[in-house]
């Protein structure tokens, strides 16, 4: 018997188990003669044979012959300096704030270094470069300070090899490919979605052309979920398809075209919903300070064919068609009526589904000034993102101040980092006096880390200081502080 069928036979027997099947007998090895102990149980037979096997594989491999490559290129970064090589030895080895905080200082280091124009050391090149391995966040920040020995280094481990497509700006999503139209109407249908997506991010057209490509042949489901997925990169070019899916013969497509459509302000849908809109806005008053809204009278064919059709249930017919009359038409009808702005048309506007359409109509159209004019009258964290970063900050205590319950964690993930000085000192400030901060701090600490400016430590070292006794909030404050406590010595070491 071959080597090679025995293994197999071996393997076998150990994946089905003794009682199954027998062991093998030994093939010969080599000029010596072995054999297993007759008296030996199937398992113990089983075991001696797989030692025996693996040590024949081990011995009988020659060894690789390799070839010396060309020599690495002299880097044309300096080094980083000491200190700095320090603290990033200190962070790979001995994370100041438990091996969970060890990446983000990580790629804080790379970020700097990089601004600086300074390098990896050669000696922290494996370790920088297996941490970048397994943690994606870390590869490119890691390319870009390898220089041209590290860059060669990673050419000589196949598990380093992404660092020549971070190199050459290639992005690891998924392996996608050159997707014909072909293509594309062979894949099976849980396939797409991740295809369209990473096209679409990448070439809107082209991820719109290959949703026409089958669309007479799409399934209702698959032919909704494509136009969902049109949402990234949403333009005036996907109007004509979004138009084309009106009139489509299932109410899930259409209905994805018109919360598609709802976002399109300069469309054709959208001068049709304000001819519906203006007649409805009525100030009223002697010196029209005041706004009511009038109700729809029920739409016609192409009121039906825009949205305006049966509404869901529990819900005021005609209150409903206000509501989508209101999301679908461009914002500015309100100005153009009434000649006042955002925040006064709000805060006299007393219909609660003309306030809903306006509400749908600001997350979908990110527009700052009614944004921050809707958060007046009622709290809706999707409007978040449309704020400008200061207002966005200034909202988010507001919030936190009003409201003893609030999550944390979901008010912070609406800030994007880095935070201003002024914020970070409120928000400690206001978490320093909520009730049971231990709570809160857990969801928190991943938006603190990432947040918090260099101004606030002083504030956190004396929130430190006061609950000491407390050791579970102590122990967090104290990680949260030697985080940016390393943090900040990194940045100075490339100041």
């Amino acid at each position: 018997m071959r080597f090679s069928d025995w293994w197999h036979d071996l393997g076998s027997v150990a994946l089905l188990g003794t009682a199954r099947r027998p062991v093998p007998a030994l093939p010969p090895f080599g000029s010596g003669s072995i054999a297993l102990d007759p008296e030996a149980r199937s398992e113990e037979a089983l075991l001696t044979s797989a030692a025996l096997g693996a040590a024949a594989l081990r011995a009988g491999r020659r060894p690789e012959r390799l070839t010396a490559g060309a020599p690495a290129g002299a880097d044309e970064r300096p080094a980083a300096g000491q200190l700095a090589i320090q603290l990033l030895e200190l962070v790979v080895t001995h994370p100041p704030a438990g091996a969970q905080q060890r990446d983000g200082l990580v790629l804080h280091w790379l970020r700097t270094a990089a601004a600086a124009g300074r390098r990896v050391p050669h000696s922290l090149l494996p370790t920088v470069l297996d941490l970048a391995t397994a943690s994606r966040q870390l590869r490119g920040p890691t390319a870009a300070v390898l220089d041209r020995r590290g860059a060669w280094l990673a050419a000589q481990r196949p598990d380093w090899l992404w660092v020549a497509d971070a190199l050459a700006g290639v992005v690891a999503t998924s392996a996608t490919g050159e997707h014909t139209d072909v293509d594309w109407a062979r894949l099976p249908s849980p396939e797409r979605l991740p295809v369209l997506a990473v096209v679409r991010a990448d070439d809107p057209a082209r991820a719109r052309s290959l949703v026409e490509s089958t669309w007479q042949s799409d399934s209702a489901r698959d032919r909704a979920a494509h136009l969902g997925a049109l949402r990234v990169g949403l333009g005036p070019e996907d109007e004509p398809l979004l138009e084309r899916a009106l009139d489509d013969r299932a109410a899930t497509v259409r209905e994805a075209a018109v919360v598609l459509l709802d976002g399109l302000p300069g469309s054709a849908r959208a001068g049709r919903m304000a001819e519906r809109l203006r007649p409805l806005i009525q100030p009223r008053g002697v010196l029209k300070r005041s706004l009511e809204m009038a109700l729809p009278d029920p739409p016609d064919a192409a009121g039906v064919r825009d949205g305006l059709g049966k509404p869901p249930g529990r819900r005021s017919v005609r209150g409903w068609w206000l509501e989508r009359i209101v999301a679908g038409a461009p914002l500015e009808v309100w100005e153009e009526t009434t000649g006042w702005d955002p925040a006064t048309t709000v805060s006299r506007l007393s219909d609660a589904d003309a306030l809903s359409g306006i509400r749908q109509a600001v997350r979908l159209r990110r527009d700052p000034l009614w944004a921050a004019a809707v958060l007046t009258r009622v709290w809706d964290p999707e409007l978040l993102p449309a704020l400008l970063p200061a207002e966005r900050e200034a909202a988010v205590l507001a919030r936190l101040t009003s409201h003893k319950t609030a999550a944390v964690a979901t008010l912070l993930a609406a800030v994007p980092p880095p935070w201003s000085a002024e914020f970070s000192l409120a928000l400690l400030s206001r978490l320093g006096t909520m009730r049971a901060p231990g709570a809160h701090l857990p969801q928190a600490m991943p938006h603190l880390l990432a947040g918090l400016h260099r101004e606030a430590l002083p504030a956190l070292e004396a929130w430190l200081a006061r609950v000491r006794n407390d050791s579970s909030v102590a122990a967090q404050l104290r990680n949260l502080l030697q985080f940016h406590s390393v943090k900040r010595s990194i940045s100075e070491a490339f100041g």
